[in-house]
């Protein structure tokens, strides 16, 4: 007999009502902007701790847990080197997990294996073996290197296995939805930022540093394609993949004004020409023509709001061109850690061609020193794979990549387009920053798109004569 997966201890007519969803969408978002807006962020972590240990207790679709989590990450950002912080709420830590258990356990169905999976499995591998030979075993087995090899292995296995029976339409829309509310809450944290620094951006009309930059632009580079989704059922919704570009300009994140800027004009040109009609194409040409022409009408003010004039000798006097050649060749070499840390990444990799040097080396302390609780990156997935897990991580992470590309080309679903689309975005700030080498949130994002995309040929078929494969939401 098959097992049949138990309902959720809601209350039966609770649970079948969908408003009641949007009810605590609503406000879940409306409680994060609070906390953005007054620097709760210490305790709003604790208050979403407790709704998502609460919703996984009482829920049994995983879908209903992910606003919250994902939520909390964005305005978590801002908590920067606050390892001390929060290590002291490890009993509430423990709770959520425990929840996390009984919700995998209690609501537990047969999972299908997707072809994704194996490149989970094989990039675990990667991570146990990288480092051995070389690694010494007291850095090996310390809390934050298991936490990582752990985390970004095996965890996301588990990951998966739990979360796949239960990557239906209905999950996958939610999914998409949180993802683009998370996008929603970035680009208000970046306005709130300006907000509390008017004074000072008002004297100076230069861009303002905030330490949560690149976790924001990320954010907001993941979440550019969903608004281009939606404006196939909203029109309105049309401007907010340019309010998220926008919001990332405002970052003080080289890679997310550059490699955003790159994203940004490619998925114009995508959606210009994908099941676009003839509003939506006219509004994709107008707006690339329009954006282009200013940026080369104003290069030399938005060079300086990003500081360049004073780095670039003779800058009143450079031609257009000459001002963008400079300003490309200061920004990607600019004195800063990641260069060094590409040549580190080949001397790490000739040390131990096989397995690298592994997470938990750190040796580049002298370059690069992380906060506390932080792996010693490398900041780039590449240099990252290369010098810190060898041939076998080389070998791992490529034929997870070639799985992931192949699989993202099979999908003709706008949705399932759309969730690769958000995949680019964060393989693009990857080569920059840590990314997905961060299990919580980027790791689990990436998996959880895959293995939609895994049944992405099922919920097809299932949408198979609809006019417009799209998700139910928003209104």
């Amino acid at each position: 007999m098959q097992y049949q997966p138990k309902g959720a201890l809601l209350p039966k007519k609770w649970n079948e009502i969908a408003a009641l969803r949007d009810y605590f969408d609503g406000a879940i978002f409306l409680l994060a902007m609070l906390v953005v807006a007054f620097r709760w962020e210490v305790i709003g972590c604790l208050v979403f701790l407790g709704i998502i240990g609460a919703t996984l207790v009482l829920s049994d679709r995983l879908s209903d847990v992910f606003l919250p989590l994902i939520l909390m990450t964005v305005f978590v950002t801002r908590c920067y080197d606050s390892f001390d912080v929060f290590v002291k709420y490890i009993p509430l830590y423990v709770a959520v997990i425990l929840c996390a258990i009984f919700h995998f356990i209690y609501y537990r169905a047969k999972p299908k294996i997707g072809g994704s999976f194996f490149g989970l499995v094989a990039v675990s591998l990667a991570l146990l073996l990288g480092g051995i030979g070389t690694l010494p075993a007291s850095d090996y087995f310390r809390p934050m290197t298991l936490y990582y090899v752990l985390g970004l292995g095996i965890f996301m296995i588990l990951i998966y296995l739990a979360a796949q029976p239960r990557a239906d339409e209905a999950a996958r829309d939610r999914f998409l939805f949180g993802l683009f509310l998370a996008g929603c809450l970035a680009a208000y944290a970046v306005l709130i930022f300006y907000v509390r620094g008017w004074a000072e951006f008002r004297e100076t009309r230069r861009v303002l540093n905030f330490q949560s930059s690149n976790n924001l632009a990320t954010f907001l580079m993941i979440a550019m394609p969903i608004g281009f989704l939606y404006s196939k059922r909203n029109r309105a919704l049309i401007v907010t993949p340019a309010l998220f570009y926008l919001a990332t300009l405002f970052c003080d994140s080289r890679g997310g004004i550059f490699l955003g800027t790159l994203e940004f004009f490619l998925l114009l040109a995508f959606f210009c020409f994908y099941r676009s009609d003839w509003f939506r194409r006219a509004f994709f040409i107008g707006f690339f023509l329009l954006t282009v022409g200013l940026v080369i009408l104003f290069l030399p003010r938005v060079l300086t709001f990003y500081s360049l004039d004073r780095k670039i000798d003779g800058f009143s006097e450079l031609t257009i061109p000459q001002l963008l050649k400079e300003a490309i060749k200061k920004v990607v070499d600019n004195g800063e850690a990641r260069v060094g840390l590409v040549g580190r990444s080949l001397a790490d990799f000739r040390k131990n061609p096989l397995f690298g040097v592994g997470l938990g080396y750190r040796g580049n302390e002298d370059i690069y020193n992380p906060v506390k609780g932080a792996m010693n990156w490398y900041h780039m997935w590449i240099p990252q794979v290369v010098g810190g897990l060898g041939i076998v991580g080389i070998l791992a992470y490529g034929y997870q990549l070639f799985l992931r590309v192949r699989l993202a080309l099979t999908r003709r679903a706008f949705p399932e387009v759309t969730l690769s689309l958000c995949y680019l975005g964060l393989f693009m700030m990857s080569q920059v920053n840590p990314g997905e080498f961060c299990p919580f949130p980027y790791a689990v994002i990436a998996t959880v798109i895959f293995l939609f995309l895994d049944g992405g040929s099922g919920i097809e078929k299932k949408e198979r004569g609809k006019r417009e494969n799209e998700p139910e939401r928003p209104e």
